[in-house]
């Protein structure tokens, strides 16, 4: 690739923009059909932006002053799609082996199962007692899946340090892996009483990841929410921010219980955020590969789920209705908080050592994990530690934005008007080591104050 290619830093860009959402495409049709998709090339016709020989021209090219900021963008998208494409057969590998039956399920009828049908109808069981067959069932599957992940983490790893960086988290992120680690330590210390204590009112006599994951639905906070999941209803609800917005919400959970219904928020908040990206930006300024922005606005949407001033202007709840529904909710995303927390602590751990593992569970679910889901599940995705930084960064945002647009900032054009000017700087987020403990002591405080 001869060095003009590269220096036309805005065709990069398109090509950049062109490559991810070939990508994404691809991607969202993998696990439906691994076997076709495995013959496709998501970078046809735009390789050059997942090579490493392209970063590093630009590594040596000298900017300009108004240049810098494209040029240090397309350094961070580039580093990530070398990732994404070496990637890509690890991948197809997942997608297959995931769908294909490994698992025993010892219900009524014994079957043979796969890991992601276990887990799809382990979140959809109606009692307990179905939930733990399916999570044996998960267990029976879950070996083929950490061979996997072994692999994909170390392929991760070298790929990394060809590029220049100690690791695969240091590409996307100014804060170091270790520091990311301490404070997903440090949410989890800070919350280990609070999460004994809902655990023990949630379940007195179960316990175990079967109990709390079932609990973790929040079936009994119905009152108000549509009887199905839908963009309409979302784009109902929030028709003063969207309008305008090309808003692209994926695929929505089903409606198991109010705990969808967070996570449709928490993919409306996410959608939001990349919408409001003006098209007059260059597209890997407008976007960061680690999305810490948008990841941010998609867990601040989420906890309106467990906001009671939401429940009762929102849904039409009573007052009482509203509190007690939102304790529930504040109680899942309390579970999930803590599990961003472990995958963390889980990435970082030795993986010879199953002490960590041991650890996990336990404070997870008051007791150790099923051994078979080690190296599987809780398992950290590609963007786990932006996801992380973005969540301990949630309290001091839903503060600022009750300060200046009080607590129906979700109703308020004031606030709209903020978040979509939030929406079109440049993305990319410098985060400092020091900060994260602090912002972990804080999310701390905001569970105490919700379910203290």
């Amino acid at each position: 690739m001869g060095d003009s290619d590269v220096l036309d830093l805005r065709s990069l860009d398109r090509d950049v923009a062109r490559a991810v959402g070939q990508v994404e495409e691809w991607r969202s049709g993998l696990n439906d059909d691994p076997g076709t998709r495995s013959q496709e090339d998501p970078f046809d016709g735009v390789r050059r932006v997942s090579a490493k020989s392209t970063r590093d021209a630009l590594l040596a090219y000298e900017p300009s002053d108004s240049e810098r900021l494209l040029r240090d963008s397309l350094l961070r998208w580039t580093a990530a799609l070398v990732q994404t494409r070496i990637g890509l057969a690890d991948d197809v590998a997942f997608a297959l082996e995931a769908n294909a039956p490994r698992g025993r399920f010892e219900g009524e009828e014994t079957k043979l199962v796969s890991w992601r049908e276990a887990w799809r109808r382990l979140v959809a069981a109606r009692t307990v007692a179905e939930t733990r067959l399916w999570l044996d069932a998960a267990g029976d599957a879950a070996p083929s899946i950490a061979a996997l992940n072994r692999t994909r983490a170390s392929r991760r790893l070298e790929v990394a340090r060809r590029l220049g960086a100690p690791h695969p988290w240091a590409l996307l992120l100014s804060a170091t892996p270790a520091a990311i680690g301490r404070s997903a330590r440090r949410l989890l210390d800070v919350t280990e009483a609070i999460a004994e204590a809902q655990r023990k009112e949630s379940a007195p006599d179960a316990g175990g990841a079967a109990s709390v994951i079932h609990d973790a639905l929040a079936r009994g906070a119905a009152e108000g929410w549509p009887a199905r999941l839908s963009p309409s209803w979302l784009e109902r609800t929030f028709s003063g921010f969207v309008r305008g917005l090309p808003l692209r919400i994926e695929r929505l959970p089903p409606a198991l219980g109010a705990a969808s219904f967070a996570r449709a928020l928490r993919a409306f908040g996410f959608s939001a955020r990349i919408a409001s990206a003006p098209a007059s930006l260059p597209f890997v300024v407008a976007r960061e590969p680690a999305f810490i922005g948008a990841h941010r606005d998609a867990f601040l949407f989420a906890s309106l789920a467990a906001d009671p001033d939401f429940q009762q202007r929102m849904l039409g709840v009573s007052r009482r209705t509203a509190l007690d529904q939102s304790r529930q909710l504040a109680r899942t995303a309390l579970f999930e908080a803590r599990l961003h927390a472990a995958r963390i602590v889980l990435s970082t751990a030795d993986k010879s050592d199953d002490s960590a593992f041991e650890e996990m569970g336990t404070r997870l679910f008051g007791r150790p994990l099923d051994l078979r889901l080690r190296g599987a599940w809780p398992e950290s995705r590609d963007d786990e530690p932006a996801r992380f930084v973005a969540l301990l960064q949630v309290p001091s945002a839903r503060t600022m934005l009750i300060d200046r647009f009080d607590v129906d900032w979700y109703r308020n054009p004031r606030g709209w008007a903020h978040l979509r000017a939030e929406g079109s700087r440049p993305a990319w987020e410098a985060v400092d080591d020091e900060a994260l403990g602090p912002w972990a002591d804080g999310l701390g405080r905001a569970f105490e104050e919700a379910l203290g």
